[in-house]
């Protein structure tokens, strides 16, 4: 018969072991700032990038302006961050105006190439990049500035591509929206009415991936019990000093 004196010790510590660990995972956040950069589309012309406000080429302008118009722009300003997983948060300010430009002037229209780049300070620290394509339809001017709103968007399809790693776990940076009322109502969809300049928040969530695999960094056997089957072995726990108590008594 196996020494009760012994395993109770033992069965505390893998129960703590245990506990400590989902703990850690449930638990983890992320704090840090971000920034991004804009490439020009291959085979642009009539446009180019400018570092505003700290940024580096997180500016595009393109288009000479007709009339007593101006230039259109698109410029993305990082934001400090501080979130939980499957926490929505704001990752950048995006400015977009959107002025009355000469037909021939520039050709950009279409894919909008954009740099991501998460620095973060705890618990991880470092720099983790992300690509995301946005998509930018000019509309035909008509004489109704809401009608001729400029439209900036990005494919659903493109939420998930920017993975990081830490303490052998994969998390990805899932790109939800933008928004103007302070996340409530995300939207893949911004436009900037002619001749106006518009403002929204691009908001992020960071998910956790599936478990680091066997055999590589970071994997613990750990990993391979479900969370029920942790709580489960904490009853254990209760139920074995329960019995423990009662046949003393």
């Amino acid at each position: 018969m196996m020494n009760r004196t012994k395993f109770l010790p033992t069965l505390i510590a893998t129960a703590t072991m245990l506990f400590a660990t989902a703990a850690k995972v449930e638990a983890i956040s992320f704090t840090g700032t971000s920034s991004a950069s804009i490439s020009l589309p291959e085979g642009t012309y009539g446009a180019y990038l400018s570092n505003e406000d700290g940024g580096t080429n997180n500016r595009m302008t393109w288009g000479t302006p007709l009339g007593e118009s101006f230039t259109n722009y698109i410029q993305y300003d990082g934001l400090g961050f501080s979130t939980d997983l499957d926490t929505l948060f704001a990752v950048g300010n995006i400015t977009f105006r959107n002025g009355t430009t000469k037909s021939n002037s520039h050709n950009f229209t279409g894919y909008l190439p954009l740099d991501v780049k998460l620095s973060f300070t705890n618990p991880l620290v470092g720099d983790e990049q992300f690509q995301y394509t946005f998509n930018y339809k000019e509309t035909r001017n008509t004489g109704d500035p809401v009608l001729d709103a400029d439209i900036l968007t990005f494919p659903t399809d493109d939420f998930t591509s920017g993975t990081f790693n830490f303490d052998g776990v994969d998390y990805t940076l899932m790109l939800m929206g933008f928004s103007s009322d302070g996340g409530e109502t995300p939207v893949i969809e911004f436009d900037s009415p002619e001749e106006t300049t518009a403002k929204a928040m691009l908001y992020a969530k960071i998910i956790r991936e599936q478990r680091t695999k066997k055999g590589t960094p970071g994997y613990s056997r750990l990993q391979d019990i479900p969370e029920p089957t942790i709580i489960a072995g904490l009853g254990l726990v209760g139920v074995y000093l329960a019995g423990s108590f009662k046949k003393r008594c």
